[in-house]
């Protein structure tokens, strides 16, 4: 339960600019932007599940794709049509394993490397080489994709997934809607990960 004295320490430390979207759907009125605030934030945490999988489902199915198209360790393998920006985001990657003292083992790299850089994957500077050769393969569940469509969803719902890694409001958005697309993108990669995630979001039940 919330205080007067309590609403006045959050305004101070939560900053009044932070609060500004709430504050301004709420009419100005602090107890009632802090209480969306709060929603916000429960709502943010419901969305957890939903974009683990989806982040997990792209990198592996990818991953899986690539593989069979060169080998195990594609990502240090120079045959591999890779551009400088795509290398430099996997030598960051390995450079913070070796940081953190763990061994740059494949599983690991790739579990380190960034949302984005998967996105990046399915950019259109790939589009004649990796696409067309394998990561196509990746969306054939239900007749497969264009890759325009797979990376203008993805790459949609990279910016959302940031804009609640960063504590950003997404209350002002359609995200029923941002959860339906989760799904049937993860759907377009395996049908029974779709059914788990849906099944184990907390979304519908927090909206």
């Amino acid at each position: 339960m919330r205080t007067v004295a309590i609403n006045a320490a959050l305004e101070r430390t939560l900053t009044r600019e932070r609060l500004g979207k709430y504050l301004e759907a709420a009419n100005q009125d602090l107890d009632a932007a802090i209480a969306l605030y709060e929603n916000n934030t429960r709502l943010s945490e419901a969305f957890y599940t939903a974009l683990q999988s989806l982040e997990i489902c792209v990198r592996n199915c990818l991953t899986r794709e690539v593989s069979l198209r060169y080998r195990g360790t594609w990502f240090d393998d120079p045959s591999v049509p890779l551009n400088d920006h795509s290398r430099r985001m996997i030598s960051e990657a390995i450079q913070e394993l070796r940081r953190s003292r763990r061994e740059a083992l494949p599983g690991r790299v790739i579990a380190e490397l960034k949302f984005s850089f998967w996105v990046g994957l399915l950019g259109p500077h790939y589009d004649a080489t990796l696409w067309r050769t394998c990561l196509y393969k990746a969306f054939l569940v239900g007749g497969g994709k264009p890759r325009k469509t797979v990376h203008s969803r993805l790459n949609a719902l990279r910016r959302f997934r940031n804009r609640i890694a960063h504590h950003e409001p997404i209350f002002h958005r359609d995200v029923a809607a941002t959860h339906t697309e989760i799904i049937e993108t993860i759907r377009w990669m395996c049908r029974h990960t779709a059914a788990w995630a849906e099944s184990n979001s907390r979304v519908p039940d927090v909206l």
